[in-house]
């Protein structure tokens, strides 16, 4: 028995160490002070944390000098300032805008004064965009120098030939912020076809040299074009049924009731990715919808047309040119009911077309109503549509014998569309700098 308290003992001892206060210095595992009386475990680090800390304060530190040193490089780089030039123009450019338009047209929709349209599945975008605009040699030229920008138009779905009137705009400012000395320089238009655009035409915005005359910084270069366009066959068929049909089905769907498999939704403008989109709305006694119930004698009901030109793309109208809306023979606009032409129904009756009854856009609704909105960029307002009401009067023997009778609303709508204006940001050198930074090398 004491051979083995002897032995580990000995075991013991051998894996500890003292110090000159006896104190342990190393061991397996817990250690514990000298003093019986206690039983305190020390940490045993080996000074190993503060080493670290130390190499990771280095380490920030040197990371924190790098970052910083690049920063100044960048920033007073001509790279840096085109950057912090292009954030500027594109806060510039944000707004609220987006979302209270969003919120807007879900009102508008809830609200009944919303027509909407079907979007024809085989073309999501029809006619021409300026998909880019840039400059063709760089993106840094000395003061006093001439130099181009490219429009770059993408072409959708149009037929091969196709040519469109054009008007192209290109300008920048002198001064970076809005300020009193902000002074606003219009590019010159240099083209191979004068105010045409079609597949194969080049458009430049020219620069003149004088315009950059000393100036010294980043500049943000703005182009946009419009052109003529036009949505056509914009076409609603309408079911028109007597008041005793309606009266005697009652809650009964009528298109079921005919086994005509047609539902409410089927009963749509379709759209075909036009800048503008057209949308149709029927209806009477309180409803928009189909079929329309014709009453006759002191029950008569009061039914109405709605039209909704949408803005579908990213630009806006820069002219209104006709509106044209042809209505079947037998359906009239009631001049009782709509009273002179006015913004809610800016409609005058243009005679027949054929079988057809034609209405257009007054001229003096157009000139002090439409050019009004559209000089003060607000055409569609907040919404990015405008909706447009006119009350109808149906001919007495419209129906005949017909249980029901189906015509068509068709509309046509002329206009110029101002496409989203794109930007180009250049940087203006002092003449005699060098137009590329060179980097001393050192050996």
């Amino acid at each position: 028995m004491r051979w083995f308290r002897s032995n580990a003992r000995e075991r013991i001892l051998r894996d500890v160490s003292f110090e000159k206060r006896g104190q342990i210095l190393s061991g397996g595992g817990t250690m514990y002070t000298r003093d019986s009386r206690f039983s305190h475990p020390i940490a045993n680090d080996g000074g190993g944390g503060h080493g670290r800390n130390g190499v990771l304060i280095i380490i920030m530190l040197f990371v924190l000098l790098v970052g910083g040193i690049f920063a100044f490089g960048y920033f007073s780089s001509e790279r840096g300032q085109r950057g912090v030039q292009n954030f500027i123009s594109l806060v510039n450019e944000w707004t609220f805008d987006p979302i209270s338009d969003f919120f807007s047209g879900v009102f508008a929709t809830g609200s009944g004064d919303y027509f909407s349209t079907k979007t024809n599945s085989s073309s999501t975008k029809r006619g021409i965009d300026l998909r880019d605009f840039r400059a063709i040699a760089g993106e840094t030229f000395p003061e006093g120098q001439n130099f181009d920008l490219l429009y770059d138009i993408e072409y959708y779905n149009v037929p091969a030939g196709s040519s469109y009137q054009g008007d192209f705009s290109c300008y920048f400012n002198t001064s970076k912020e809005d300020s009193p000395s902000l002074e606003k320089r219009d590019g010159d238009i240099i083209s191979s076809d004068s105010e045409i655009i079609r597949k194969g035409s080049t458009t430049y915005c020219r620069i003149p040299g004088e315009f950059t005359e000393g100036l010294d910084g980043a500049y943000t270069f703005y182009g946009s074009f419009s052109f003529d366009f036009q949505t056509e066959d914009a076409v609603l068929p309408v079911y028109f049924i007597p008041g005793e049909l309606a009266d005697s089905l009652g809650d009964t769907d009528f298109f079921d009731a005919y086994d005509l498999d047609i539902r409410q939704s089927d009963l749509e403008v379709v759209y075909n990715g036009e800048p503008l989109s057209i949308a149709i709305g029927v209806g009477g006694e309180g409803e928009e919808q189909q079929p329309v119930i014709l009453r006759g004698g002191e029950t008569s009901s009061f039914n109405t047309v709605g039209i909704t030109l949408t803005n579908e793309w990213n630009g806006d109208i820069a002219s209104l040119d006709s509106l044209t809306l042809y209505l079947p023979d037998g359906i009239l606009l009631s001049e009782e009911l709509n009273g002179e032409p006015h913004a809610g129904c800016p409609l005058i009756s243009a005679g027949k077309d054929g079988r057809r009854n034609m209405y257009i856009l007054d001229e003096s609704a157009r000139e002090e109503l439409f050019t009004n909105y559209i000089q003060n960029n607000a055409f569609f307002g907040k919404s990015n549509y405008r909706t447009f009401q006119c009350w109808i009067e149906v001919e007495e023997d419209f129906l005949g014998d017909a249980p029901y009778v189906v015509k068509e609303y068709e509309i046509d709508v002329a206009y110029h569309y101002q496409t989203q204006e794109r930007r180009e940001t250049i940087s203006i050198v002092s003449r005699g700098d060098p137009l590329v930074v060179q980097q001393d090398v050192i050996s």
